[in-house]
């Protein structure tokens, strides 16, 4: 009797937030021996290919790549806000993500999110879904895994009629139902439980995101194009939430332990966190476990998309200045030293080290603090290694996890959209503070120092650090995220 390995089809944005889940789970399905194809945009080519040979010898042939024609989402966002005339920040992303919130800039905000839902025009849509249903019928799949955020992707499944489910690294959280009377709306900035005064504002952000969505008229257009010339239907992420899709199975790469406390929608199974398998740090930069074992450490990334500009680095630079001279004079209190991955928005004037040396130049020179725009070694192997007793990021659903996963407590920077959700997630959880409450997205040095110091020392951050284990203990009790993610030969969820 021949047994016939199982085809799936991996469907994603080419977006590193995204694409990581998948990459992850990638090498889980081919380790189940299972055959692996996965279509994407031009250019991921590589991450392919090393997810395969890290598979390898378990694995019975290579993943397939299937390159999708068109723009890419980051292409299609650049394109879309130009001729939208909305002013954009960090390269493509619409300022309004990233200015200091207020009503006008919530308000804008939302526009700019309901834009670029659906980041096309009519013809370049078509394109794109046309491609995507010519790889799901050369490629014949037993089951397609679609990326939540994927318009194109959806809308193509639900054309070609594949047996589909979708694979997202965000909370249960956003594909719940909208309960703007308790939980804090897309860039709103509201804590949680949104205190009753803010309710009727919550309330108000999510009926003006409905009217947006529903009267823009580029909708309508991109719709009744994509009808007219493929026959389709548009499918966006808000359809996961209204439940559009009868039966419909998302994975999500988190547990409910590590979200709000909302109740679990049927459609979606909690995997736990999905991150690759990382080498050891002594495996992959021997200079930098050495560097690490000296003491311990505070790891500051801000993800790959946030670049920091002059002004707000030296804010963080003033923070590490109080953290130090507090710390080093407390009895008991750890002699921290710091990594900082660093890339700076590009800036006319004083070159970023002269900043940095007034502040911080004798622990730079002493190699305390090492201000980096590259680490070899992947984020969750610096956690693991044990020497980090906090990690500073942005709020971004990864970087969240993989702190989770180490048991290391988190300070967050939120810059956008649902980071604001993780900043206020890891308070609720005991395992973080919330860095730039007051000036969020931008952040000062009194108020990160005031965070810093909290998770650092003191009964406070013995208790987080305690709540932190917990949770990555209670991860290793679950099993893996990516396998969890990888049982799924059915529609029925991981087992």
């Amino acid at each position: 009797m021949t047994h016939t390995r199982p085809r799936i089809l991996m469907l994603t944005n080419i977006d590193r937030g995204e694409a990581n889940v998948f990459l992850a789970t990638s090498q889980a399905l081919l380790q189940r021996d299972a055959a692996v194809h996965f279509a994407t945009f031009d250019g991921f080519q590589d991450a392919v290919a090393r997810v395969s040979r890290a598979a390898a010898p378990r694995a019975a042939a290579p993943i397939a790549f299937h390159a999708i024609r068109g723009l890419t989402m980051e292409g299609g966002v650049r394109q879309c806000v130009a001729r939208a005339g909305v002013a954009v920040a960090h390269g493509y992303l619409p300022a309004s993500f990233v200015s200091p919130l207020r009503f006008a800039v919530t308000a804008a905000a939302i526009r700019d999110s309901c834009l670029i839902m659906a980041p096309y025009d009519g013809p370049q849509l078509v394109e794109i879904v046309a491609s995507v249903v010519a790889i799901i019928d050369r490629v014949a799949p037993d089951l397609v895994v679609v990326d939540s955020l994927m318009t194109a992707g959806l809308t193509a499944c639900a054309h070609a009629g594949a047996r589909f489910i979708c694979l997202s690294p965000n909370s249960i959280k956003t594909f719940a139902r909208p309960a703007p009377w308790r939980y804090p709306f897309l860039f709103s900035g509201f804590p949680y439980p949104v205190p009753w005064h803010l309710v009727p504002l919550n309330v108000y952000f999510f009926l003006y995101a409905m009217v947006v969505w529903c009267t823009s008229s580029r909708r309508r257009k991109v719709t009744h194009h994509l009808l007219a010339h493929v026959g389709s239907t548009l499918r966006t992420p808000l359809d996961l939430v209204h439940n559009t899709f009868p039966d419909l199975k998302i994975l999500v790469s988190t547990l409910p332990e590590l979200d709000f406390p909302v109740a679990c929608p049927p459609s979606v199974y909690p995997c736990g966190p999905i991150v690759r398998p990382a080498m050891p740090v002594a495996e992959v930069d021997k200079g930098l476990s050495v560097w690490l074992e000296r003491g311990p450490t505070v790891y500051i990334n801000l993800g790959s998309i946030c670049r920091v500009d002059h002004g707000q680095a030296l804010e963080i630079a003033r923070a590490l200045r109080t953290a130090f001279d507090t710390l080093d004079q407390l009895p008991g209190a750890p002699r921290i030293q710091v990594l900082w991955k660093l890339r700076f928005i590009e800036q006319l004037g004083q070159e970023p080290s002269e900043h940095f040396h007034r502040v911080l130049g004798h622990d730079i020179e002493a190699d305390r603090v090492r201000i980096v725009d590259w680490v070899e070694a992947d984020p969750l192997s610096i956690l693991r290694s044990g020497h980090v007793m906090c990690s500073v990021h942005h709020g971004g659903a990864n970087s969240y996890c993989e702190a989770v996963l180490a048991g290391v407590p988190q300070v967050i920077l939120p810059q956008w959209a649902d980071c604001y959700d993780y900043a206020e997630l890891v308070q609720v959880l005991g395992i973080g503070r919330h860095g730039s409450r007051s000036t969020k997205p931008r952040w000062n040095a009194p108020e990160l120092s005031r965070e810093l110091l909290a998770v650092l020392h003191g009964e406070a951050a013995r208790s987080m650090k305690a709540k932190a284990e917990q949770l990555a203990s209670l991860c290793r009790e679950r099993g893996d995220g990516a396998e969890r993610g990888g049982m799924m030969r059915n529609t029925n969820g991981p087992s």
